[in-house]
């Protein structure tokens, strides 16, 4: 079973804690925005503006310029792991038997690439990117949010559209 409990534990807190930064969650929360008499709640969205100097927008504007290069790094490494699997299986071809030992390297490989690309997904990719909307006649610079958040506005859910990604 799992030997280390406490470190599990640990790097799950830590990612929770690093999720709820990253998407503006908190436990106390703002006064929610109040609708207008009338309303259906289930009418509408809630709309904050972008932030430009928020920390995970100003990391992903410092690896803008990189993306070209690492996106050649993914090329190589998946062509690295096609080549180690390849050879893998054509060692155990030539046993003519299995050998589990022959995939311990690209398995490892293979995780170790697997983890780095959701890293840097995450480094190039804002939270904030896939919350975007446009809000017709205000342009682009929205994200959906809740009712608590800072700079929350009501809007109609016909005037949001999501744009192309």
């Amino acid at each position: 079973m799992n030997k280390k409990p406490g470190l599990l534990f640990i790097v799950s807190l830590l990612a929770i804690i690093i999720l709820a930064a990253s998407f503006h969650m908190d436990l106390g929360g703002n006064a929610p925005v109040s609708l207008p008499s009338g309303v259906n709640p289930d009418g509408v969205l809630y709309v904050c503006p972008i932030v430009k100097d928020g920390t995970w927008t100003q990391v992903a504007s410092a690896l803008h310029g990189v993306g070209r290069y690492v996106s050649f790094f993914f090329a190589f490494m998946i062509l690295v792991l096609m080549f180690s699997w390849g050879w893998a299986l054509y060692q155990n071809l030539l046993k003519d038997k299995f050998s589990a030992d022959a995939y311990k390297s690209p398995w490892e490989l293979t995780k170790a690439v697997f983890w780095v690309a959701v890293a840097c997904f995450i480094l190039f990719k804002t939270p904030d990117y896939f919350r975007r909307v446009e809000i017709r006649g205000h342009g682009s610079n929205w994200m959906l949010c809740e009712n608590t958040s800072d700079g929350a506005r009501l809007v109609r859910p016909s005037s949001v559209t999501v744009p192309e990604k």
